[in-house]
């Protein structure tokens, strides 16, 4: 970890799960789907810093870096090689998810002590990103679909995400609906449809050869796994590019998918490796001439990297996840202007709400 040079570091981990609020999207990948860690970091002085990772495995990630994490931060010095400590042959899974949090929380830290934004210490790119919003969610009907996603096009998004290979639907139903939200918004709104590793590869080719003139900026993970043989298969022949990565953890494996023929890079951070992985993988996948918008959520951290890091690519803003967002940030980003501005707060400029946390954590 190069964002902070020295401990001692205590280290605290706990998993919550987010309640919802009146208006709050429903879950759609399971009861946990709102289930998330979070690693706060403190220094000697007191200066704190707060990182998150995702549902898989929540306890058991938290259990990591409660103990050895923990363990191996407590003594003074230079921050261990805690990569090659614990994760010395390359896998992917707790470890990673661990790591992912650690660092994003160590970057908050380091962006605190030194008064300036995550976005600023990675190089302050730019001061905002495009925003495609993830509204499109599978409970709703086609007619309230199609008006979420005309809201958010008349409120300047850059594009909208529209889930499909969920609830059951079958390919001929996700493409009427796919093509009821493209002539509500018009052509002007890139439209992207989500799969979640959805599909198998047959139905993943007959959605795209049936999504072939509605003008899709990509198909996002259309397949099972992110099989790159199939991923491969479907990027010769499907008439719109792919796009995934959204939950890889290693970067082996973005480039494997970049070399399939996926044109849409998506690293997340809390899943990744933690933010400086996140802009390994998105480097390399610009050099080998692949677009980057990553996806999965957790705005707040993206946005930091994709706008201090890297000069283009839209970020998400996935509407499903605002009840977490909330219980972090006063006043999570909104989009104005079809983009999201990076705060320029220090570290990540959070303000996490502990009493709410304190009442939706889990264990």
């Amino acid at each position: 970890m190069e964002c902070i040079s020295a401990g001692p570091l205590r280290v605290h981990a706990a998993v919550h799960r987010a309640e919802a609020a009146p208006g709050d999207p429903a879950p759609y990948a399971g009861e946990d789907s709102f289930t998330f860690v979070r690693v706060r970091v403190t220094d000697a002085d007191g200066v704190t810093g707060d990182g998150f990772t995702g549902r898989f495995c929540a306890a058991e990630v938290a259990h990591l870096l409660n103990g050895a994490v923990a363990e191996a931060l407590a003594a003074p010095g230079p921050v261990p090689d805690l990569a090659r400590k614990f994760n010395p042959r390359g896998m992917t899974g707790v470890v990673v998810s661990a790591l992912s949090a650690l660092d994003v929380a160590l970057r908050d830290l380091a962006g605190k002590r030194a008064g300036r934004s995550v976005a600023a210490m990675l190089g302050g790119r730019r001061p905002a990103a495009p925003v495609d919003v993830t509204c499109g969610f599978p409970a709703l009907d086609t007619d309230a679909l199609v008006a979420a996603c005309a809201a958010e096009v008349a409120a300047g998004a850059h594009g909208v995400k529209v889930l499909v290979a969920a609830k059951g639907r079958g390919v001929a139903e996700d493409l009427a609906r796919v093509a009821a939200v493209r002539a509500a918004i018009g052509d002007g709104a890139a439209l992207i449809a989500d799969a979640n590793c959805g599909w198998d590869l047959d139905s993943a080719r007959a959605f795209a050869r049936g999504a072939g003139d509605l003008n899709l900026a990509f198909l996002e993970e259309p397949v099972r796994g992110n099989d790159r043989h199939a991923l491969a298969a479907l990027a010769a022949e499907a008439p719109m590019p792919l796009g995934a990565g959204q939950m890889e953890q290693d970067a082996d494996r973005f480039a494997l998918l970049a070399e399939a023929g996926v044109a849409v890079i998506q690293p997340n951070a809390v899943f990744a490796g933690g933010i400086g992985a996140a802009v390994t993988a998105a480097r390399a996948a610009e050099a080998a001439g692949c677009a980057v918008s990553p996806a999965g959520g957790w705005d707040l951290v993206n946005l930091h990297w994709m706008c201090g890091a890297m000069a283009s690519g839209a970020v998400e803003l996935h509407r499903a996840q605002g009840r977490i967002a909330r219980l972090l940030m006063e006043r999570p980003p909104e989009m104005a202007g079809g983009v999201l501005v990076v705060s320029e707060a220090p570290g990540l400029g959070l303000s996490p709400d502990e009493d709410r946390l304190a009442a939706c954590r889990v264990g």
